[in-house]
């Protein structure tokens, strides 16, 4: 596991060390009108901006009775994102996974994976802002599809590994959503939900539908830092394999977000939180560890 997690780091590390550091750049934040400090995905929207993100998170769950079927996962993962506005009122964007997974049995068994996971698309488009530029009042809707671009991991003998261990579902989801942010002087707020359909993939398995929602508060004392506090929550049906549900899983899961955002220099920003679940209504055994977040997101 050491391997794949330093490939990750070093990844990081890359993405930081080719970023731009030209004072000739202009400021995307003043370019909008709104110099309020936004993590990927929560960008006031003009024409022209150009944004790369890469974000990492550490997580993982323990499935089943300890001592008994108990099946533990963890992985490293590190999203790496661009996000495009071609027209003021639309943001295309795209992101790309690079994962590093364990799963171990109770019997010490392990499996180990590691690489490219599924690469997700999608279309923002505004529909509504009360101002062209520096917006008090912004409504959106978001459609985009996951593809099956993780390779299938194997064995030596050439057989599939399991379920748990692969980077990704091998299918094509499709998800839609809608999100309001109203802005308010040093502090702005965001309320959003996304649903997700998946289909069937590899092995005959099919995540369950789900949707995934958002409201958060973010608290900007001064121009270079921010505190930001969510609710992340996410309702989800049982997901099958050939039909079959799976005893463990589906349900609602609700997390506390804390997060602080720093821009050590123009149109650079930092984010590092946590996501702490404090809401588990998970069916069968699905007991999960908070989720460690450390992003970086840069401006053109």
């Amino acid at each position: 596991m050491k391997a794949p997690l330093s490939l990750l780091s070093s990844l990081l590390g890359a993405v930081l060390a080719l970023a731009p550091v030209s004072s000739a750049w202009a400021c995307a934040t003043c370019a909008c009108g709104d110099p309020t400090l936004m993590s990927m995905g929560t960008e006031q929207p003009f024409s022209g901006r150009l944004r790369f993100s890469s974000t990492l998170r550490g997580w993982g769950h323990t499935v089943g009775q300890d001592n008994v079927d108990a099946l533990r996962l963890r992985e490293a993962r590190m999203d790496v994102a661009v996000a495009y506005a071609p027209l003021p009122w639309l943001f295309l964007s795209a992101t790309l996974p690079l994962q590093a997974r364990e799963v171990r049995s109770v019997s010490l068994a392990r499996e180990r994976g590691w690489g490219v996971g599924d690469v997700e698309l999608t279309a923002k488009a505004f529909l509504y802002q009360d101002r062209a530029f520096s917006a008090d009042h912004l409504f959106s809707v978001l459609v985009g599809v996951k593809l099956p671009t993780a390779p299938k991991l194997r064995l030596e003998d050439g057989t599939l590994m399991d379920l748990d261990t692969q980077l990704g579902s091998g299918s094509v989801d499709p998800l839609a959503g809608l999100a309001y942010q109203h802005f308010r002087g040093s502090w702005s707020f965001l309320a959003s939900a996304t649903g997700f359909l998946p289909t069937r993939g590899i092995l005959g398995y099919r995540a369950g539908a789900s949707v995934r929602t958002t409201m958060a508060a973010q608290y900007q004392p001064a121009e270079r830092w921010a505190l930001r506090l969510g609710l992340d929550g996410r309702i989800e049906a049982a997901a099958d394999i050939d039909g079959e549900k799976e005893e463990n899983g589906g349900g609602v899961i609700g997390y506390a977000s804390p997060d602080i955002l720093f821009s050590p220099r123009m149109d650079l920003v930092v984010a590092a939180g946590v996501r702490v679940p404090f809401f588990n209504r998970l069916r069968g055994r699905v007991a999960p560890t908070p989720i460690a977040m450390l992003s970086v997101a840069y401006d053109l």
